[in-house]
């Protein structure tokens, strides 16, 4: 990575680029790094010193996505690398975890502080360059380039050459959206004040002192009476919250400035009524304000026009286009147009929940700009489907499909368009190669040697074997009232022994029951039949596994089983990020129980409750995700000591250059999880037979990585092996897909 700072007033030119990404956000940063990957020439042009843009060291909002509601459909490809390398550096932030990877590629420039205010024209319909102002110097540069790509959020390229764009709520009529308001209006949903890049601070930060620090609010911030309400709580009194936010009807596009002064106000009027008149005045006697932050993380702006506009409907039925290039799955959550100030109606205009669905690559090209692609909120969407899209994680992934095709376009002399029109199809197979995850389509890459190998393995995990030590935990939840998980039978006909997971502070032993019912639906409240109860103990001030024999026989019929603790003082149990194919976790009692599904407490069983297979074959039939295919991954028998390997024998004659390893990192937790997932791979390598005996190829420690490629001088060989040595705590290797290429 080459870094330029420009010091002349007179304009320069940076130079000639066959892909230009202006952005250096969650979606501009990983199609920069893509394109580069392909081998274009790449510039990436960001208007700040660091890169992450909400996601970084400046501001510090959190990566959410599909796998906040879809447990198992966690974003993968250069986000999740880039998430490991945060995770491993013990950042909350993108910053640096981004830059590591931007410095790795050769064929990518990153210019920091540079502020595009304008395109050159080839003509009305194509782009030459862009002008950047620098924000320390003032001096103007032109970069120019074949494709540009418009990672802005604000959409700012495609406004200066010209390309159609939208603003604000369209009329239900226009798409026939039914969250859609009746009329259009300019509304967009407000951003939030962020500052230290931990997460820490939103909105303000307070301190607690040593005694009372009364509040007056000043004239120049509203009064707010009332806050409880749907989708708000105060949480701590240290920190600001994510929907204080102010009305949409600010144009926080041209009226920037207003709309930070707005949020800063919004601080001031959510403090006063914390202080002076909410219920928990007197909890936040003795705490004073002692910083607010000036950034503000923006939400929603102005959205380019694409060849295709996503709509409610699409996210709805969670559509799968036949030129799909990602997956979705947040809801479609568009905030109150009043912002804080919306009183009893609380922070969400509507906040609907969606199945995992697919984002069309003709949303991700403009529609009358021939070399103008754009990822990040700015793309194509209507307003009620950007609810869906928004979300960091998920923009990510559009980053990194609209760089590859970038390069594509590039290397093939065509545009946008003629990708989606001739060159689809090798578009998805490359988004696969490189862990992108495109839902149903799964790896046909006729290049891929791997996908006509036998494959061998040492051994391979049983579905009757109780893996506890590959279990991650995730939250602490105490047993302060009736509490249950719901799992699938899956079809078993008795179940044998039972496992859970106990956190104990009490001062002695304590004995509860659980009992276990069974049901014909996974949410049903009366349960079809009870199985009985059985005792517990669980050792004072503890943590660990307490293993129950069970022996009961389940009739068909029986779809789930419950299995329902009480409240009992000092005991938690928490939940953990294994997830089950269908279930959820209960709490409450009654008709006033509440249902959450997907999550689970941490419960295991013998026979094992699982639709997955472990077959060494799994790692060369293309699916590399288990939520899309339950024989999508290879797992070595846990009774058996590492190290553990898989083989592939090629049947004659080989020669291959480049190995593509696809590992496990838990793609149940929300974001990127442990620093070091258990499951993950952690020492192995890689070897060729010849001549009677294996000659080492790549020996790798440490890894931590989901995704790794290991490219090498060429070899001839009938068989290759992956040997595992260590993983970072799980006893059995785990590997979803080997891939082998003469490159």
């Amino acid at each position: 990575m080459t870094l330029y700072f420009c010091s002349s007033m007179e304009p320069a030119l940076a130079g000639d680029f066959d892909v230009i990404v202006v952005g250096g956000g969650p979606a501009g940063t990983p199609a920069a790094i893509a394109a580069a990957r392909m081998g274009a020439k790449t510039a990436l042009i960001q208007n700040r010193p660091t890169l992450g843009c909400n996601a970084s060291v400046e501001c510090g909002v959190g990566l959410q996505g599909a796998g906040w509601h879809h447990p198992g459909w966690r974003e993968t490809g250069i986000i999740e690398e880039a998430g490991r390398i945060r995770m491993a550096r013990g950042d909350h932030h993108y910053s640096y975890a981004f830059q590591e990877l931007c410095e790795a590629e050769e064929n990518l420039s990153v210019f920091f502080n540079q502020h595009v205010f304008d395109a050159i024209m080839e003509n009305e319909a194509q782009i030459k360059g862009v002008k950047a102002v620098s924000t320390l110097t003032g001096a103007i540069t032109e970069y120019h380039g074949t494709l540009f790509i418009d990672c802005t959020g604000d959409g700012w390229v495609g406004y200066f050459a010209g390309a159609e764009y939208r603003y604000g709520r369209e009329a239900r009529s226009a798409f026939g959206e039914s969250l859609a308001p009746e009329k259009a209006d300019d509304i967009t949903m407000s951003g939030c004040l962020m500052g230290d890049g931990l997460g820490n601070l939103t909105a303000f930060r307070a301190e607690k002192t040593g005694g009372p620090v009364p509040f007056t609010r000043p004239p120049w911030a509203r009064e707010i009476t009332t806050l409880e309400s749907p989708g708000r709580n105060f949480g701590s009194f240290d920190r600001g919250l994510w929907w204080m936010e102010h009305p949409g009807d600010i144009n926080n596009i041209w009226e920037a400035e207003e709309a930070r002064d707005e949020l800063i106000k919004v601080t001031f009027s959510y403090w006063d009524y914390i202080k002076n008149r909410s219920r928990v005045k007197e909890e936040a006697t003795n705490y004073t304000l002692v910083t607010i932050p000036i950034m503000n993380a923006k939400r929603e702006s102005r959205r380019l026009v694409g060849d295709y506009m996503m709509t409610q409907q699409d996210c709805e039925e969670g559509r799968m286009f036949p030129d799909r290039i990602t997956h979705t799955g947040w809801p479609m959550d568009i905030h109150h147009v009043e912002g804080i100030y919306s009183g009893a109606e609380g922070s969400f205009d509507f906040q609907t929940g969606v199945p995992i669905g697919s984002v069309p690559f003709r949303s991700l090209y403009s529609k009358n700009i021939n070399n103008l692609m754009m990822a990040g909120r700015c793309g194509s969407f209507s307003r009620v489907a950007l609810g869906t899209v928004r979300v960091m994680s998920t923009l990510a992934t559009l980053g990194q499909a609209a760089g590859t095709a970038a390069a594509m376009c590039v290397a093939n002399g065509v545009t946008p368009r003629d990708i989606y029109q001739n060159h689809i199809g090798e578009l998805q197979q490359r988004l696969l190669k490189y862990d992108q995850t495109i839902p149903g389509i799964k790896n046909e890459d006729a290049n891929d040697l791997a996908r006509s190998a036998t494959v061998t393995a040492s051994s391979t995990l049983s579905k009757d074997v109780m893996d506890l030590d590959a279990i991650a935990l995730t939250r602490s939840i105490p047993l302060n009232m009736t509490r249950s998980v719901v799992l699938p039978t899956a079809d078993l006909k008795k179940l044998d022994i039972i496992a859970l997971f106990f956190e104990s502070t009490a001062p002695e032993s304590r004995q509860l029951t659980v009992r276990i019912e069974g049901l014909k639906e996974e949410k049903q409240l009366e349960a079809e039949m009870s199985f009985g109860t059985w005792p517990v103990s669980v050792v004072a001030d503890s943590k660990g596994w307490v293993r129950l024999p069970v022996g009961i026989e389940i009739p068909s019929g029986i779809a789930f089983l419950r299995f329902r603790l009480p409240k009992t003082a000092d005991i938690s149990w928490p939940t953990m990020s294994k997830s089950y194919f269908a279930g959820g976790r209960t709490y409450g009692n009654g008709e006033t129980m509440t249902y959450r599904a997907r999550e689970f407490h941490a419960i295991a069983t013998t026979p094992v409750i699982s639709d997955a297979r472990y077959a060494p074959e799994n790692v060369v039939n293309g699916w590399t995700r288990l939520k899309e295919n339950p024989a999508s991954l290879w797992a070595s028998d846990s009774a058996a000591a590492l190290p553990q390997w898989l083989e592939l024998n090629f049947g004659n004659a080989t020669e291959f250059n480049t190995v593509h390893l696809t590992f496990d990192t838990d793609l149940n937790t929300q974001i990127t999880g442990a620093a070091y997932p258990k499951e993950c791979v952690k020492d192995y390598a890689l070897s060729f037979w010849k001549d009677g005996e294996w000659v080492p190829l790549v020996e790798e420690t440490g890894n931590y990585q989901r995704h790794r490629i290991h490219r090498f001088d060429p070899v001839t060989s009938e068989k290759l092996r992956l040997t595992i040595h260590a993983t970072h705590g799980s006893p059995s290797a785990r590997v979803y897909e080997i891939r082998a290429y003469n490159e």
